[in-house]
């Protein structure tokens, strides 16, 4: 049985919730990182406002948008007070004007406890995720829980804090450890974890510094107190030097720098493993590079959304309706037939949208993955590794309800979702799933009597592999810190045993899709060459623009897109015809 590598996954388990709005970079670089080099203005002039929670504000890609209106809040009913006379037994109420310094004493109080408690939240899961292994999109929270309605300002503060500590905490540890004058593996776990959460607060959200007696105060209750006061003492000199100047900056490379050593101080300063960087810089060069890694650094999440097709809603009438209220929507300019790009889906739940089926957050690379399949009505379809079930479905959908297609995956807990998800977009009859590992069921077949394999002989066969994920870090926040070098030929391995054995499943004269959410090499163009020289009977079909927008076929006529070019996942594709 083919094994997957135990941190491998080909997608989040969100695998679609938020493709980027806006061609320049945004992302949360303390402000002086920008101050010296002409990159570091570049993305200083790319960062969005921020909001009044000390959020920055959406990406804006979408003109006709209009804003949230604010929230009112209900002021509550004037308090009462009694009075005992003397001779009377009887307490007589009597009205009196509200006590608005009580009640504001009361609600900072209260605040003050609330902000306790999710600074508590936020170090407990970034533990979690540091010594458990936990899933930073399962512990912080997926895209629908976030967005729910009665999801309060606390939680989605907590998920962001969690994703965006995540996201820095290579720049976060170069200014621990300076301030702390030692490397950041002798801190504690639990007090490591309290100083990203601070500094994060103090310079990437730039809350004034009375919040550092809360940071103190979490350090003594989570650990003891004594840890109170050193966090005390790192947190003072950072406030200490930030009013003098002399907080240090990552260095930047010139163009006199080595690459070698120029790779190391990009990703101290945009917090990527430095292995990423080096790979990056020698491909593309620094310029582009940088515009990536500014990328995957943007917090601010949008979400592509398919619009399901067997009701009567467009993505332009669900655009209409998510404008009317009050959320940016626009319609995917790569896929308008069935897209759109909001900045949130708090209107989409609230409105029973998803659970009705009437759509599904999905990223836009995704639905081109599908494009390039290009399933017709009648055919009989394979998706190879189907979970979470995304592409099986946005192909069963353009199959028009005629044809059969088999969602195959080694995990049946993940089919059965997609067989719910299936019936809520009325594709229950077209699609039918299979528990199993792919290179058995082609064996499997294999050894199976003539007239009994040309029952599982399918037109189209969709791989879509496990793959390391790179082309999807911005909305992976952990991910960059779980993949190493070293997982690269783990899963090119893996991604040719898959590729062989789907080879042997498509009919002559079929078509078999293999696509990634990865941008290297290895596991695209390198790992479909790699399978031509191995097997004769097919070869490459260039993608056409009939399938597929010209901006996303490469000069090779691949499907693939990136991240800092195409404001989407970056993703590949490539058609492999069967020879008749």
């Amino acid at each position: 049985m083919t094994k997957v590598p135990s941190s491998v996954s080909c997608a989040s388990p969100w695998h679609a919730p938020c493709s980027s709005f806006g061609r320049q970079c945004r992302s949360h670089i303390p402000v002086r990182l920008f101050e010296v080099c002409p990159l570091r203005h570049a993305l200083r002039r790319s960062l969005p406002a921020r909001s009044s929670s000390g959020i920055r504000a959406a990406p804006a890609r979408i003109a006709a948008a209009t804003s949230l209106s604010a929230s009112k809040t209900a002021s509550g009913s004037p308090e009462t007070t009694t009075k005992q006379d003397s001779g009377t037994k009887t307490p007589r109420p009597r009205s009196v004007k509200p006590d608005r310094k009580s009640n504001q004493s009361k609600s900072a109080t209260s605040a003050k406890k609330s902000n306790t408690s999710s600074r508590a939240v936020i170090v407990q899961q970034l533990l979690r995720i540091e010594t458990e292994g936990a899933y930073a999109a399962l512990v912080a929270g997926s895209p629908s829980a976030d967005a729910q309605e009665d999801a309060s300002r606390d939680s989605r503060q907590i998920t962001y804090s969690v994703s965006n500590i995540l996201r820095w905490q290579r720049r976060l540890d170069f200014t621990i450890a300076h301030l702390t004058g030692k490397p950041c593996t002798k801190l504690e776990h639990r007090v490591h974890a309290i100083l990203r959460l601070a500094v994060h607060e103090l310079l990437f959200q730039e809350l004034p510094a009375h919040a550092v007696s809360e940071h103190v105060n979490l350090a003594k209750s989570l650990v003891r107190p004594a840890a109170g006061s050193l966090v005390n003492a790192v947190l003072r000199r950072l406030l200490r030097e930030q009013e003098q100047g002399t907080l240090p900056e990552p260095p930047m490379p010139d163009g006199s720098t080595p690459q070698g050593k120029a790779a190391e101080m990009l990703a101290v300063a945009t917090s990527h493993p430095t292995w990423m960087v080096a790979r990056w810089l020698q491909r593309w060069g620094q310029q582009e590079a940088m515009s990536l890694l500014a990328h995957n650094n943007r917090s601010t999440p949008a979400y592509a959304v398919r619009v399901c097709p067997s009701l009567d809603l467009s993505p332009q009438k669900l655009v209409e309706q998510l404008q009317e209220a009050g959320v940016e929507a626009a319609v995917s300019s790569v896929l308008p037939k069935d897209f759109l790009v909001a900045t949130g889906l708090q209107h989409l739940i609230r409105q029973g949208f998803l659970q009705r089926g009437s759509c599904q957050v999905q990223d836009e690379a995704a639905g081109l993955v599908v494009a390039l399949l290009d399933p017709q009505p009648g055919e009989t379809i394979l998706d190879a590794c189907a979970a979470p079930g995304g592409k099986a479905l946005y192909a069963a959908a353009r199959m028009q309800n005629q044809g059969r297609l088999v969602a195959m995956d080694i995990h049946k807990k993940r089919l059965g979702a997609l067989k719910t998800a299936a019936a809520a977009q009325g594709l229950q009859e077209l699609i039918t799933t299979r528990t199993g590992d792919l290179c058995q069921y082609a064996d499997w077949v294999a050894a199976q009597p003539e007239d009994a394999r040309q029952e599982h002989q399918y037109d189209r066969v969709l791989v879509d592999a496990p793959c390391s994920g790179l082309g999807v870090l911005a909305k992976r926040v952990d991910l960059r810190w779980r993949r190493t070098p070293e997982e690269l030929t783990e899963l090119a391995t893996l991604q040719a045993q898959l590729l062989d054995a789907a080879a042997t499943l498509v009919k002559p004269s079929g078509l078999l899709v293999y696509s990634t959410c990865s941008i290297e090499p290895e596991e695209n163009t390198d790992q479909v060459a790699a399978f031509l020289a191995r097997n004769s009977d097919y070869a490459h079909e260039a993608a056409s623009e009939d399938q597929l927008p010209g901006q996303v076929i490469s000069a090779g006529g691949f499907l693939q897109t990136l991240p800092h070019v195409h404001d989407m996942d970056g993703a590949f594709g490539a058609r492999l015809r069967r020879a008749s």
